[in-house]
This record gives structure tokens, C-alpha cells and sequence, in this order.
């Protein structure tokens, strides 16, 4: 009894170290991208010793793979658990709170390009983080279809469709184009509202 709670607490004292280094890597990757950043400036974010660091992960590049599941657990969660009092709350909590998380833009701008450069962040974060989203907004779909709250459209394609929005207004803000909606409370109901609502005239026959 006594080993397995001894090997409990050693578990979570590895796990929550794990987590302060990849919130460091976070943090140096998303201002200084994957190239530029050090291990020894995510060391320093972390206030742990670069050895420290290397005994958790080998290489930079295990740091940037582990970002990218952080990144996919943090946002299917999110998915997972918000709330809001109608559909289009709902809806609209979702969108602002991928539109708030300027660190989270960041990384999603990072991934896209290291993906194209490196075969194991390609494999890892869009074939398994970036699905994983999706499939998690894709089931939260398909439940508020089965309950009646949404009509039966393709979940798999609306979930791309949402997916796609959110990542390409990622992509302006990180360009610098201005997006003139405020807050990300008022652009996630800008765009909840285009999506329940369409652009035709509620009058058009």
C-alpha cells in the first residue's frame, strides 16, 4: 500500500513538473517561435535548471510535441464544458473563447508553419491534436442534435466549418488585420449569429 501511494505522489510530482515545463515552452514558443526560442530561455520561464529540463524531455522538439497535446487537451475540454443558458450563448462562449486566448492564436499560427517543416509536429498535431479537436467539437454536435436542440445537419462538416472560422480569424488577428469588433465576446456573437442566421434577408421569399 505504502509503494503505491509512495509511487502515486511521485507521479503526480512528475506530471505537474511536466506541465510548469510545457507552460514555460508555451510561453517562449508562442513570442519567440519554435526556431529562435532556447531550451535554456524555456529552463529560465520554467526557474528550473536546463539539466532539469533534459530529464523530462530530450530535445526542443519533444517540448514543441508536447505543446501541441497540451494545446489539443486544453481546447477539447473547453469544448467539452461550456455552457451557456440558450444554443446561441453556447455558441457564441465557444467561439469567444478561442478568439481571448491570444497565446493559444500564437501557437495554432506556430504549429501550421512547423507542420510543413517538421514530420513528427505534422503527425502529431495535425493528425492527432488537430482531429482531436475537431472530433470533440463534432460530438458535442452530435448530442445537441440528438437532443433537438440543433437540426440534423453533418456534424463532421460543421465542426470543420466552425474549425476553419476560428482558425482563420486566428490567423488575422496574428497578421495585424483589424478585426473592429471590440471584444471577443462581441465577435464570437458576430459569428454565432452568421452561422444560426445566414446573410439572406429574413424577408426574401
Amino acid at each position: 500500500m505504502l509503494e503505491t501511494e509512495t509511487t502515486t505522489r511521485r507521479e503526480r510530482r512528475i506530471a505537474a513538473r511536466k506541465a510548469q515545463l510545457l507552460d514555460a515552452a508555451a510561453q517562449v514558443f508562442s513570442h519567440k517561435g519554435y526556431e529562435k526560442a532556447t531550451t535554456k530561455e524555456i529552463a529560465e520561464a520554467a526557474d528550473v535548471s536546463e539539466g532539469t529540463l533534459f530529464n523530462y524531455f530530450a530535445t526542443k522538439r519533444e517540448l514543441l510535441i508536447g505543446v501541441a497535446k497540451a494545446y489539443a487537451d486544453e481546447v477539447a475540454a473547453d469544448i467539452e464544458s461550456v455552457q451557456g443558458e440558450t444554443f446561441e450563448d453556447m455558441l457564441a462562449q465557444l467561439a469567444a473563447n478561442r478568439f481571448r486566448r491570444g497565446r493559444e492564436r500564437r501557437l495554432f499560427m506556430l504549429f501550421l508553419y512547423e507542420s510543413r517543416l517538421n514530420a513528427d509536429v505534422h503527425q502529431y498535431y495535425v493528425q492527432e491534436a488537430l482531429h482531436r479537436i475537431i472530433d470533440a467539437l463534432e460530438q458535442r454536435l452530435k448530442a445537441l442534435i440528438e437532443a433537438g436542440v440543433m437540426r440534423p445537419v453533418d456534424p463532421a462538416l460543421t465542426a470543420r466549418m466552425m474549425s476553419a472560422t476560428t482558425m482563420g480569424f486566428a490567423a488575422l488577428f496574428e497578421l495585424g488585420v483589424d478585426i473592429g469588433t471590440g471584444s471577443p465576446e462581441k465577435l464570437g456573437a458576430f459569428v454565432t449569429d452568421i452561422q444560426l442566421n445566414g446573410l439572406r434577408n429574413g424577408s426574401d421569399v
